[in-house]
């Protein structure tokens, strides 16, 4: 794979201008590695790899690296959409921290404007096609509510 600078601040610019967020020294932005679709999926569904195979890319907050499937091509636009898609999650990183993917409600939010930005990346591209359609339908178990010392609500 060949990400060349270039291309990448491409992508990161895309991800700034439609996400709104806060621009990243391009020196800041995680490794990009492609792996097959097997090691992927099991990076995403540890417990349950064989539901996550249709993943194409995955920003690990923990080893700070991006994984890119190996069957895509980073020069073709549909394809690096998913790299515009991920850099938004490290900027959401970037100005959020960890805690920001710490909880469902986050985790969908995060998704929601990252798919948000590539679906606008895509269409720039001239590229008639909308990614995330299905988390419209995702929904998060109603959150604890956390009681204090006399059984209050912690509001």
């Amino acid at each position: 794979m060949t990400l060349t600078a270039e291309l990448m601040a491409r992508f990161l610019a895309a991800a700034v201008r439609f996400s709104g967020l806060p621009a990243v020294d391009p020196a800041d932005l995680p490794a990009i590695e492609q792996v097959s679709a097997q090691v992927l999926a099991q990076k995403v569904c540890p417990d349950a790899p064989g539901t996550c195979n249709s993943v194409a890319a995955l920003f690990d907050t923990e080893s700070y690296r991006i994984y890119l499937r190996d069957t895509l091509n980073p020069t073709d636009p549909m394809d690096n959409s998913f790299i515009v898609h991920e850099l938004v999650h490290v900027l959401q990183f970037k100005k959020f921290g960890h805690d920001y993917f710490t909880s469902c409600r986050k985790v969908l939010d995060s998704e929601q404007q990252a798919y948000y930005v590539q679906n606008n990346y895509l269409g720039e591209e001239g590229i008639d096609w909308r990614e995330g359609f299905l988390l419209r339908f995702m929904k998060c178990p109603p959150e604890e509510v956390v009681k204090d010392e006399l059984g209050r609500d912690d509001d």
